[in-house]
């Protein structure tokens, strides 16, 4: 595809905080559910040095729901305090999408972030950058909120999990355990529906990983998911529950929260 197709977006925000610590934020997807609140779930696919391949599952804004899911190459230096990334396939009227982030250290010990995104598209490239402009205003803002008060992605993150030896082979257990959750509306991997009265997002991956997010947590927590993965074992098949939750307060009973969900996940998974 000719360059001359491709048209640019930049964002940028001063952050107060110093540019590695906003760098390793950033870069490390495995802390995007708590980093970014609407992305449900991250897979590192594969990695080779500084390159990596990664997929995301978020959140859609607004009423109707649902989630978009793509994989992004990266390529990382830590060094540079840089970041590039293209995404892989296209998205909606998205043929291409790339870019760059780079940290850059301020005297004062803070730093400024600045994205720059190309991309190609079969809709109106205006619409299209005034979308990307939307998104990425409320990445920069989110990132600035959530290193600025460095206990966001820290204290306030409650973590919980167990697991349990079920018999009989992984594609058993993992049937076993999407016959427990709510129905799924389609037959795809990914599921947008209501669990216990509240909108949730279901994500099954490749037979061996299962993630539920409701999209309003249950009080006190901030922001609450469960994941199950599944990994053969002598005997059986090892399934291990998390609990990710956040509590800006009453951190005691999220805990517990987080704890007790751990337990249910736990039993659902043994459900024969």
């Amino acid at each position: 595809m000719s360059t001359s197709l491709l048209h640019r977006t930049r964002a940028e925000v001063a952050i107060d905080a110093p540019a590695a610590a906003v760098y390793q934020a950033l870069t490390d997807v495995g802390g995007w559910p708590v980093l970014y609140p609407w992305i449900a779930h991250t897979e590192v696919l594969s990695r080779q040095g500084p390159h990596d391949e990664v997929k995301f599952w978020a959140v859609r804004p607004g009423p109707e729901g649902g989630l978009r899911v793509w994989t992004s190459r990266r390529t990382l230096d830590p060094q540079a305090l840089r970041m590039e990334f293209e995404q892989q396939g296209s998205v909606g009227p998205i043929r291409r999408l790339g870019g760059t982030w780079d940290f850059l250290p301020r005297p004062d010990g803070g730093c400024r972030v600045v994205s720059g995104h190309w991309f190609a598209t079969d809709a109106d490239p205006a619409e299209t950058a005034d979308e990307l402009d939307r998104h990425g205003a409320r990445q920069m803002s989110t990132l600035k909120a959530q290193t600025e008060r460095p206990a966001a992605l820290t204290d306030d993150v409650v973590r919980a999990e167990g697991s349990v030896l079920v018999p009989g082979p992984a594609s058993a257990a993992y049937e076993r355990l999407l016959d427990a959750l709510p129905p799924r509306a389609d037959a795809g991997s990914a599921w947008f529906g209501t669990v216990d009265g509240v909108p949730a997002v279901q994500i099954a991956h490749e037979g061996r990983t299962v993630v539920q997010k409701p999209l309003t947590p249950p009080e006190p927590a901030r922001l609450y998911r469960r994941r199950w993965r599944l990994a053969e074992e002598p005997g059986g098949v090892r399934v291990t529950a998390d609990v990710l939750a956040v509590a800006t307060d009453r951190h005691a009973e999220v805990r517990e929260l987080a704890e007790a969900g751990v337990r249910a996940a736990l039993a659902l998974a043994g459900t024969r």
